[in-house]
């Protein structure tokens, strides 16, 4: 229960918006987010992806880093919205998957590389 709360609360507080390509979102994030395992700090950033069959990779865009590149999990999945699903591990803000209309991207743990 604690695990849904935190998902539909960090939902609320993501302000997601479809970039002009199909291939990319623009987020806001609110709080500093573990992605892989590289820290997102707080912010507007841009996701980008590029699928092969059943992964991707999926790249963060942060206005002053360099870019966070993550391996993901392709799952052909329906949604009403645009969102992520975020968890709460050890007080620490994880992102596990982000959620598109057709599909949703499962992020694979402490995997990925940045800075």
């Amino acid at each position: 229960m604690k695990r849904f709360f935190a998902i539909g609360f960090m939902m609320v507080l993501f302000s997601l918006s479809l970039h002009a390509a199909e291939s990319s979102l623009k987020a806001t994030l609110t709080a500093p987010t573990r992605v892989g395992n590289t820290t997102i700090p707080a912010g507007e950033f841009k996701i980008t992806w590029v699928v092969n069959g059943t992964e991707a990779q999926l790249t963060f865009h942060c206005s002053d880093k360099k870019p966070i590149t993550v391996p993901a999990q392709v799952v052909e999945e329906k949604s009403d919205t645009h969102g992520v699903q975020i968890d709460t591990v050890k007080g620490v803000q994880v992102l596990e998957s982000v959620v598109l209309l057709d599909k949703k991207f499962v992020l694979h743990p402490s995997e990925g590389t940045g800075n």
